[in-house]
């Protein structure tokens, strides 16, 4: 079990991953070709957009998971919660898609800028998609096989990529809002594509995982009863960028902006620096998307060892990837945004490349949120984390409403770091008690510490040999990777049990073996 649990994580985790830089393919130039006050309306957009995705099917997909794996321990395929979640979630989505329709002018007119009104419109299809798909992905979870929804996100980054992109360059000449509103018809066709990927992939695996199970099989107060409160989860970051939609762009016009300028700065903070932000936190989520079902058939089989095994090794990698994620980004943040958005000015390059300095901070601490949270809804505690991320999210606000005519764009920056470390903390503490004991992960961090400082020095020195900056992000991250790689295994930062639950465990165990090489002298 333990070793599907991070095999199917590592599968997320290579597909999230190529779906990022995919991603990140598509926004470098589709930030390229809208400049940041159209990429400004893009993201004014997408957080409504979001919202209203986590209104329809937030809570459902990990509930499924849960309620699947729990069912096949007892013998049972989970089909018949599979359908009643998706007839739930396509009634739900339909009347998103129906509101934020209905209700776009008087939305966009709220954000304060009313011409993304049809950019609604155009998007509020891909609402009823999602909502299907939410249901195939939780369903496959459920049965340990991240491979379709590792898939189905590629499908998606792709056609966003070739059709979304297309379309914007191939609009440019008509205006600014032409080229917006044909990347945001290729979000919506990505959305179809990955739904006709999982209905195929489900008729073809129906039969293996059992089937047969009809609506009378499952329990529509078991399902709502397990998905709300992790909805109510899933709602909160969500509703932190809609909040920040409409609050950061009437903030920064308090302090004499113009309505552009502002768009712009608020385009780069949740465009450009989000996204290199999320990268690496996409892969605690996919970890912590793999770790619920694993964690939930742990307690149906009242395997407290086996639970408190996987928890302390997912925590711990955890911080093995966001700790020197973060370092790295410090030290090379502005040469990033120099490769990565040369059509930018020097200045808004400048200043985007501050954001994501501090921004950088959040990813270990939304990475270890990430992990707790999924793993005390595996364990029935699912409120805590809604209480954790309330707490996080009005410190947030008030660091921004606060600190905005302070430090301007940065405020929210500051904000989202002060979010994800109260939320991170809380977890934390709420967890050692449910447990009973706390995890010995003191010795593991340090040396996760030590090894992300070595290779920050070893990144900041060749960053100092003041060559080409693009040269010198190149060679740092290569010997970056490979410094802190050999660092980990030499350390003995995962020991041979937790390295044994990893993919390529014996090839590891093998590099390992022969960095540590005093080991072996010993046996002898």
């Amino acid at each position: 079990m333990k070793k599907n649990v991070f095999s199917g994580a590592l599968v997320l985790a290579a597909a999230s991953v190529a779906a990022k830089i995919i991603g990140a393919i598509y926004r470098i130039p589709l930030t390229n070709v809208l400049g940041a006050e159209g990429m400004g309306m893009y993201q004014l957009v997408f957080p409504v957009y979001a919202l209203f995705i986590t209104l329809s099917v937030s809570g459902f997909p990990v509930a499924l998971s849960r309620i699947v794996a729990e069912e096949r321990i007892r013998g049972k395929s989970g089909e018949g919660y599979f359908k009643l979640t998706m007839m739930l979630l396509c009634c739900f989505s339909v009347v998103s898609a129906a509101i934020i329709a209905a209700f776009s002018p008087k939305i966009s007119a709220l954000q304060g800028n009313s011409e993304v009104s049809y950019g609604y419109l155009i998007i509020a299809p891909a609402l009823i998609f999602v909502g299907m798909i939410s249901a195939f992905r939780g369903y496959f979870q459920g049965c340990l096989n991240m491979i379709p929804t590792a898939v189905s996100n590629l499908i998606e980054q792709v056609i966003k990529l070739a059709l979304g992109l297309t379309l914007a360059i191939v609009l440019k000449h008509r205006g600014i809002m032409q080229s917006l509103y044909g990347a945001l018809f290729g979000v919506t066709v990505s959305e179809f594509g990955a739904f006709i990927y999982l209905f195929i992939t489900y008729l073809v695996k129906r039969k293996t995982y059992g089937g047969g199970e009809f609506l009378r099989d499952a329990s529509t107060k078991r399902l709502t009863s397990v998905a709300f409160p992790i909805a109510l989860v899933s709602i909160m970051l969500p509703l932190s960028q809609f909040i920040d939609s409409f609050l950061i762009i009437n903030l920064l016009r308090g302090t004499g902006m113009s309505l552009g300028e502002a768009t712009a700065q608020y385009g780069l903070l949740s465009g450009p620096v989000g996204s290199l932000i999320n990268m690496p936190i996409v892969i605690m989520l996919s970890l912590s998307i793999a770790i619920v079902p694993a964690v939930a058939a742990g307690k149906e089989e009242r395997d407290l060892e086996g639970i408190l095994k996987k928890s302390a090794l997912s925590v711990k990698i955890s911080y093995l990837i966001g700790l020197p994620c973060a370092l790295f980004i410090i030290i090379f943040s502005y040469p990033i945004f120099r490769l990565l958005y040369p059509a930018l000015p020097l200045g808004e390059s400048a200043l985007a490349s501050t954001m994501l300095t501090i921004s950088s901070i959040s990813i270990i601490a939304y990475s270890v949120m990430q992990i707790y949270t999924s793993l005390m809804q595996a364990l029935g505690k699912t409120y805590i984390p809604v209480i954790s991320l309330t707490v996080g999210i009005v410190i947030k606000i008030i660091l921004t409403a606060s600190l905005t005519n302070v430090i301007g764009i940065l405020a929210p920056a500051v904000g989202n770091v002060a979010l994800g470390v109260t939320a991170a903390v809380i977890n934390r503490i709420y967890f050692s008690a449910l447990v009973g004991k706390k995890f010995q992960l003191v010795k593991n961090i340090s040396m996760i510490l030590l090894s992300s400082v070595i290779m920050m020095l070893a990144a900041f020195m060749i960053k100092e040999l003041k060559y080409n900056e693009i040269w010198a992000l190149v060679v740092g991250a290569a010997v970056s990777v490979v410094l802190y790689f050999t660092l980990v295994l030499t350390l003995n930062t995962l020991s041979d049990e937790e390295t044994k639950s990893l993919p390529f465990s014996n090839a590891l165990l093998k590099i390992k073996r022969t960095l540590r090489f005093w080991d072996r002298a010993e046996e002898k």
